[in-house]
């Protein structure tokens, strides 16, 4: 039997999503959630560099993401936990920082975050920040500079948006790109899964489809 090319218009509701993913290279569609003790194992790509960052904030980030996959976090609240650190310390474990900040995360002992010492090192520092996140009602749902802010308390809550779409090229470059989530969907960096296995063969508002508000994905229908 042939097969026969099976078309499928992930509609509009998921547009803005994508905008966020596309900036970053991530090709995906529906927003993802789960999370919790049920969710699958998942494997890190080892050694792993994204382009542009130095060895200090590579290895720092590794650990945040290494930290959220060992808490089962899904991968979105990974996104969150390294666009969060680019915006407080760059990626680099500060020893100074407003008032008594300390770490990738600018965590306050006086606020409760831990010693001086716990807050400085990245694994620590990493796991209070997502046990912080995950206790956010709905945080899964909530743009990234809302959750980051929910966490964090920072006098500027909107600055965390701008790291996004890097923090998406971040995780992706160590996860390969797309994890199996809770359901057993691949779940990428930026939070949203394909609902087929396929390529992508119209992508959203391009040049030559510019009202075109969603994506096709071209996949085989077995007989």
């Amino acid at each position: 039997m042939g097969r026969v090319a099976l078309w499928v218009a992930v509609g509009a509701a998921v547009a803005l999503v994508l905008l966020a993913g596309a900036a970053a290279g991530v090709v995906s569609s529906v927003f993802g959630g789960g999370g919790g003790a049920g969710c699958l194992g998942v494997v890190t790509v080892p050694g792993a560099n994204p382009a542009g960052l130095s060895g200090e904030q590579a290895g720092n980030a590794s650990v945040i993401v290494a930290t959220g996959e060992r808490m089962r976090v899904p991968v979105r609240g990974w996104v969150i936990a390294v666009a969060t650190a680019l915006q407080e310390s760059g990626l680099i474990n500060i020893r100074g920082g407003d008032r008594d900040s300390l770490g990738l995360f600018q965590q306050r002992p006086s606020q409760g975050w831990g010693t001086p010492g716990q807050t400085m090192n990245p694994d620590y520092a990493a796991r209070k920040f997502y046990e912080r996140l995950l206790a956010v009602p709905g945080w899964e749902r909530l743009p990234l500079t809302e959750a980051a802010q929910a966490v964090q308390r920072s006098a500027y809550p909107d600055a965390y948006q701008k790291h996004e779409a890097r923090a998406t090229a971040i995780v992706a470059a160590f996860t390969g790109g797309a994890l199996p989530g809770c359901d057993g969907a691949a779940i990428s960096a930026s939070g949203w899964t394909r609902p087929v296995p396929g390529t992508v063969s119209s992508g959203f508002r391009t040049p030559d489809r510019p009202d075109h508000d969603g994506v096709d994905i071209k996949a085989p229908r077995e007989p």
